[in-house]
C-alpha cells in the first residue's frame, strides 16, 4: 500500500505540472490572440469606414467592390456632411425667409357685378397677380351672380383683401387662413442636395466603370437617385408656387332692393294652365261618377242583398222570440 501511495503521488504530480502548463499556455494565447486579433480589426475599420468590410469585400465581384467602396467614401460620407452642414446653415437660412401660405376667401355684395370684377381686375394686376379663373351667370333677368378666382403675392394678401372689400357694398363674410411651411421647405432642401451628392458620387464611379456589369449597375443607380431629385425638385416648386402667390377666392352677388320684372313671367300663360286644369279636374269628376255607376253599385249590389237578409231573417227571429 505504501508503494502504490508513492506511485499515485508521483502521478499527481506530474498531472499538475502538465494542466499548469497547458493552463499557462491557454492563457498566454488568449491575450496574445487578441491583440492581433483588435490590431487587424481596427486596422480593417480604419481603412474601409465599416467593420468587417474587407473580409466580406474579397468574396466579391470587381464591380461590386466599386461600387460598394465609392458608396461608403462618396455617397454616404457626402450625404452624412451634407446633413451636417445644410441641415444647420439652410434652416438657419430658412427661418429668416419664412415659407408661409396663406388663403382667403371673400363674400361680398356689390351694385353691378360687371362694375365690381373690373375694379378687382385692376386692383390685382396693380399688385402684380392675376385673375386665375372666373364663373358668373343670370338667373333672372338684371340680377347676376358668380365667384372669381385671384392669385397675389404673399407679401399683397393683406393689402388685396383690404382692396377688394372697399368694392363691395356689404362684406357678408372674411375667412382667411395660413401655413407656416418653412421646416417642411428646410427639409425638401436637405435631401436635395443630398440625393444630388449621391448622384454625383454615382456620376464619378460610372467615370471609373470599365465592364459593362459595372456600367449597367452604376446606371441603374444613377437612374434611381435622378428620379428622387425630380420628385424632391417637384414637391420644392410646387412649395414655392403657393409661398410666392396666395388665392383669394371672391363669391360676388348684386344688391338690388327692387326687383325688376323678369321676361319669364306670363300672366296669360298662368291664365290659361288655370283654366285647363280646371277642365282637367271637371273631366276627372265626372269619370268618376261614370266609374262608379258602372263598375261601382253592381259591385256592392251584393252585399246589399245579404245584408238584407240577415236584417229580414233577424227581426222574423226576434218577432217569434217576442211572441
Amino acid at each position: 500500500m505504501i508503494i502504490l501511495n508513492e506511485k499515485v503521488k508521483k502521478y499527481l504530480k506530474v498531472g499538475g505540472i502538465v494542466i499548469t502548463i497547458l493552463f499557462l499556455w491557454g492563457v498566454f494565447n488568449l491575450f496574445t490572440g487578441g491583440r492581433k486579433f483588435a490590431s487587424r480589426y481596427y486596422n480593417m475599420s480604419d481603412q474601409v469606414g465599416m467593420p468587417m468590410m474587407s473580409e466580406t469585400q474579397n468574396d466579391m465581384p470587381e464591380h461590386s467592390k466599386i461600387l460598394n467602396n465609392k458608396i461608403v467614401d462618396g455617397s454616404f460620407k457626402a450625404g452624412e456632411n451634407n446633413i451636417r452642414k445644410n441641415s444647420s446653415n439652410n434652416f438657419d437660412n430658412q427661418t429668416s425667409d419664412k415659407k408661409i401660405i396663406k388663403n382667403g376667401s371673400l363674400n361680398l355684395k356689390v351694385d353691378k357685378i360687371s362694375q365690381a370684377t373690373e375694379e378687382i381686375s385692376n386692383i390685382i394686376q396693380g399688385l402684380g397677380g392675376e385673375i386665375f379663373s372666373t364663373n358668373f351667370s343670370e338667373r333672372i333677368k338684371g340680377q347676376r351672380r358668380g365667384n372669381l378666382t385671384v392669385k397675389v403675392p404673399v407679401v399683397k394678401f393683406s393689402e388685396a383683401i383690404s382692396k377688394i372689400k372697399n368694392v363691395a357694398t356689404q362684406v357678408i363674410n372674411e375667412t382667411t387662413t395660413g401655413r407656416d411651411v418653412t421646416e417642411q421647405y428646410a427639409d425638401l432642401q436637405v435631401q436635395l442636395r443630398n440625393k444630388q451628392a449621391e448622384e454625383a458620387s454615382f456620376v464619378k464611379i460610372l467615370d471609373r466603370a470599365g465592364k459593362i456589369d459595372d456600367v449597367l449597375a452604376v446606371t441603374k443607380q444613377i437612374a434611381r437617385v435622378r428620379g428622387e431629385i425630380e420628385r424632391l425638385q417637384g414637391r420644392i416648386k410646387y412649395m414655392n408656387s403657393q409661398t410666392e402667390m396666395s388665392t383669394i377666392t371672391i363669391n360676388l352677388s348684386e344688391d338690388t332692393e327692387m326687383t325688376s320684372i323678369s321676361d319669364n313671367w306670363r300672366p296669360w300663360q298662368t291664365v290659361k294652365k288655370s283654366f285647363q286644369e280646371l277642365i282637367n279636374n271637371i273631366q276627372d269628376s265626372i269619370d268618376g261618377i261614370i266609374r262608379f255607376l258602372i263598375v261601382g253599385i253592381p259591385s256592392i249590389i251584393p252585399f246589399v242583398i245579404f245584408l238584407a237578409i240577415i236584417y229580414w231573417g233577424g227581426k222574423k227571429i226576434y218577432q217569434k222570440v217576442k211572441r
